[in-house]
């Protein structure tokens, strides 16, 4: 597939959709309001107003933009419209984060093309930090904005030994299943260092070459398809854990070289937990 034109304005469009969210999500990260817990059986999920202030905004300036694309997020329910295009959108990707101040939270925003991530945006606000990929060419690409660099272009790093790798997950003890945890466990201790809690920050940092594995359970697709664009375009692979699409989230795992990935499926098979 190339570049088509209709893939560009939509690239182009992603500085308009990162200013509208930013615009809200800044000021309410300084004063976080309207905290809410929406799970159930005494789990803590929370939703805060930047959530669904975000992502009604978005929502809107898309489909004014590009009302026959289709429109899926976090908190509202999905917009089917009439082309092959699809925006998924996570206002507030970290909200754990957001709501106690670790700078970490992002805004998600992918397109897909005939349900194929073709863009993604991590937009870090509170880091002045926008990572964007694109996988719908033979000259894909990724490339990291900030106000003083505007388009670095990103390289994952050449690591293809697990005893040489820097590895990431937000939250092993609260995403894993007994048997998931233990397959991460024995990763981790075949590894260089570890880093957690870095939520999308840490696949952004894979991009740069900086870190080169993440292993994560329970992602939904609004948390994984804007990843992936930018993890394949700079290099690297990001699938579940049976080496298939991650495009509907669940188990993902990503790395900066791809010959790590058949001995992490190895030790990730292991796992007791279906």
């Amino acid at each position: 597939m190339t570049l088509t034109s209709e893939i560009k304005t939509r690239l182009d469009h992603l500085q308009v959709l990162s200013r509208i969210a930013r615009d809200i999500t800044i000021p309410l990260f300084a004063a976080p309001k309207g905290v809410e817990n929406k799970a159930e059986s005494g789990h803590y999920d929370p939703v805060t107003q930047a959530d669904t202030d975000a992502e009604d905004a978005l929502r809107a300036e898309i489909h004014a933009r590009f009302p026959d694309d289709s429109i899926e997020g976090e908190e509202r329910p999905d917009y089917v419209g009439t082309n092959g295009f699809s925006w998924t959108l996570d206002p507030i990707d970290g909200t754990r984060a957001f709501v106690a101040g670790v700078p970490v939270w992002s805004t998600l925003i992918a397109l897909s093309h005939n349900n194929s991530p073709v863009l993604g945006m991590i937009d870090l606000p509170a880091l002045d930090k926008k990572y964007i990929g694109h996988t719908d060419s033979s000259n894909s690409r990724a490339w990291l904005e900030t106000s003083a660099s505007p388009d670095v272009e990103l390289k994952t790093s050449s690591c293809a030994e697990i005893r040489d790798a820097v590895l990431g997950c937000t939250a092993p003890f609260g995403m894993f299943r007994p048997g998931e945890l233990a397959a991460f466990k024995v990763i981790g201790a075949g590894t260089r260092f570890m880093r957690l809690g870095l939520d999308a920050l840490g696949y952004g940092l894979i991009a740069e070459g900086r870190m080169d594995i993440i292993v994560e359970a329970g992602m939904k697709p609004c948390d994984v398809r804007a990843l992936i664009p930018i993890i394949e375009g700079a290099g690297g692979r990001l699938t579940n854990w049976e080496g298939g699409s991650a495009t509907d989230g669940g188990r993902v795992v990503a790395v900066g070289d791809v010959d790590l990935l058949p001995e992490l499926y190895t030790y990730l098979g292991r796992a007791l937990d279906d």
